[in-house]
């Protein structure tokens, strides 16, 4: 098992996504209760990634290359030896023998061959883990609050593309309207960033997500329920 070096944005804050969240739109409330109101475009995002934490299994097809290659992120309470608590972890699996994870201390790799960092980390996001994804997100809205609502059409569907972060960079994330269902993820503005269609899914059978996902070591580790 290889650690793949992660920038500072792109590390987790050990939290659970869902208290992030929540600091978020507590940060928000607390704006508009000292009349600094924040824009619909803020609560707009705020109210997606609420949503998008809801999920807890997320599978997408991420196009980084000419081959389109698809993806299954898992997300559970591991205990982390590190800190002797329990923190978001969020499992990968890329094609058939790829495998990520992220405690938050780090993107870690396994199988075929190590993939540069770039690569590593473009794929890890684009597997558009629920939890791992709303927490980037949640710290870019909360450090920079630049984000932009447009309403869309994507595969078919009336979406939001809401742009979080400064408009040559950040990151795109598509939902539905008005479920505001996740239904794809672009890593920057325009048609050649590298993107996911986002697909979430029930949680099926547990123990056949861990078996495929999470590391032999750490599957004693996971909390239950």
């Amino acid at each position: 098992m290889r650690t793949v070096r992660p920038a500072p944005l792109v590390r987790t804050l050990g939290q659970a996504a869902v208290v992030l969240v929540l600091l978020v739109g507590l940060a928000f409330g607390i704006q508009a209760a000292l009349l600094n109101v924040p824009s619909n475009a803020q609560l707009v995002a705020v109210d997606a990634l609420k949503a998008l934490s809801r999920y807890h299994v997320m599978g997408s097809t991420e196009q980084l290359t000419a081959r389109p290659r698809r993806s299954l992120c898992f997300e559970n309470r591991v205990l982390d030896r590190k800190t002797d608590s329990f923190v978001l972890g969020s499992f990968v699996l890329v094609g058939k023998r790829q495998r990520y994870y992220d405690l938050g201390h780090g993107v870690h790799f396994s199988g075929a061959g190590v993939p540069t960092y770039n690569v590593a980390r473009n794929r890890f996001l684009l597997a558009g883990c629920p939890g791992f994804l709303a927490q980037r997100l949640g710290t870019l809205l909360l450090q920079w609050r630049q984000v932009r609502v447009t309403n869309v059409r994507t595969d078919g569907f009336a979406a939001l593309r809401i742009h979080f972060g400064r408009p040559d960079l950040g990151v795109e994330l598509y939902v539905e309207r008005p479920s505001l269902r996740p239904l794809a993820l672009a890593l920057g503005p325009g048609a050649f960033a590298p993107h996911s269609d986002l697909e979430p899914t029930r949680l099926a059978d547990q123990a056949e997500l861990i078996e495929q996902l999470v590391p032999t070591a750490l599957q004693s580790q996971l909390r239950s329920g």
